[in-house]
């Protein structure tokens, strides 16, 4: 029995030596593999190395691991290749752009990285993976955040750490057990002997696709921009235009129609910022508050002034509050598409220069010749005879 109780002892302690390691595999790539280890001094003292395998048995243009729940502030690891070897590229990400080089990150490439068989490793030892500019690691934590990403397609073929990449196909975030990812004291806890048994599967929080988010982007842009740039304003102008009972029908019922496609565009905006964790942008709060705000009061104001002139013949303050919204929703929602464009990066495929600036071209054209036929039928009211 003391013998039993001898082996059992030292299959723990030979256990414990060897390196607990957490795997995700993204879903929907099964091809792909990320890995975290610990090394129990690390977990001790709260400073030290963490070791991350990047693992893929297909070729990919590159692949990415990162720490941090959103890209913003993230610290990043891009793996790419050329014919005969693999690149490690150490970026940090930063806002409206693809992550970008980060010369202040401190690795290493171990033993057992490379293109073998057409397996695509990086073994990497990281020694600044506790603190970053961005973000700190909690190595106790039972769900650490990160997040990951894949581009399809032929190899990069660059051995430049900063090589530029192109928008990823696939990305999403997962939840690491980092107490589970401790263990070992070995180098390279990647390489054949240094693994223990007992390594356990983080869990996937969200999988986005690059391809449906383009597709929900360029259909939010197009509602919002035909909404408040061109249907919004010429509506708008109907009743002063061309003053009369049957006007003001025809005016409420498009312009109810128009608030249909922003709440369209909106709901498809909403999910985005959900998706991307962009809720706590400035575009996205300035939507909410214009849309809620149109919801809510819009056409209650207009639908109480026609009630009140049906019965006195006057305006109420509800005409002047409708029409003085109404102008100021309209100029928010032309600012708020440039800050969108902004938010998803100009000069990128997603919001190409030219883009950008024909929009602000056309946006300013029209708020202009609106402001300027308001003013003047305003003008010429005053300057008729009562």
């Amino acid at each position: 029995m003391l013998i039993v109780y001898c082996l059992c002892w030292c299959l723990a302690v030979f256990n414990h030596a060897l390196g607990q390691v957490q795997t995700f595999i993204p879903p929907g790539e099964r091809a792909i593999e990320y890995s975290v280890n610990v090394p129990e001094s690390t977990a001790g003292s709260g400073s030290g190395p963490i070791f991350i395998q990047m693992r893929s048995t297909k070729e990919v243009q590159w692949f990415a691991w990162g720490q941090g729940a959103v890209m913003q502030g993230a610290n990043i690891f891009v793996v790419y290749a050329n014919a005969t070897d693999i690149t490690v590229s150490p970026r940090l990400g930063v806002e409206h752009v693809q992550p970008l080089y980060n010369p202040q990150a401190r690795f290493s490439i171990l033993n057992g990285s490379g293109i073998s068989n057409g397996i695509f490793t990086a073994n990497i030892r990281c020694d600044s993976c506790i603190t970053w500019a961005g973000g700190h690691e909690d190595v106790t934590s039972t769900s650490s955040p990160w997040i990951w990403a894949v581009k399809h397609g032929p190899m990069l073929d660059s051995d430049s750490v900063s090589a530029t990449i192109t928008l990823h196909d696939l990305s999403g975030a997962a939840t690491v057990n980092m107490r589970q990812a401790t263990g070992g004291s070995s180098g390279n806890p990647f390489l054949g002997g240094s693994m223990s048994s007992n390594s356990s599967s983080a869990q996937a929080a969200q999988t986005i696709n690059s391809e449906t988010i383009r597709k929900k982007r360029i259909a939010h842009a197009v509602l919002m921009i035909v909404s408040f740039v061109i249907l919004f304003p010429l509506i708008a102008l109907g009743i002063p235009l061309f003053p009369s009972s049957r006007t003001v029908v025809i005016h409420a019922w498009l312009q109810l129609s128009t608030l249909a496609l922003v709440i369209a565009g909106f709901g498809l905006g909403i999910s985005m910022a959900k998706s991307l964790n962009f809720v706590g942008f400035y575009h996205p709060i300035i939507g909410i508050v214009v849309v809620a705000s149109l919801i809510l009061f819009q056409p209650a104001m207009g639908l109480f002034q026609h009630w009140y002139f049906r019965r006195t013949g006057k305006k109420s303050i509800a005409a002047y509050v409708h029409r003085w919204f109404g102008r100021t929703a309209i100029t928010l929602g032309m600012i708020n598409a440039g800050l969108g464009f902004r938010l998803t990066g100009i000069g990128t495929s997603l919001a190409p220069t030219g883009a950008v600036i024909a929009y602000g071209v056309v946006a300013g054209l029209v708020w202009v010749g609106y402001v300027l036929t308001v003013s003047f039928l305003s003008y010429r009211k005053r300057q008729s005879p009562a």
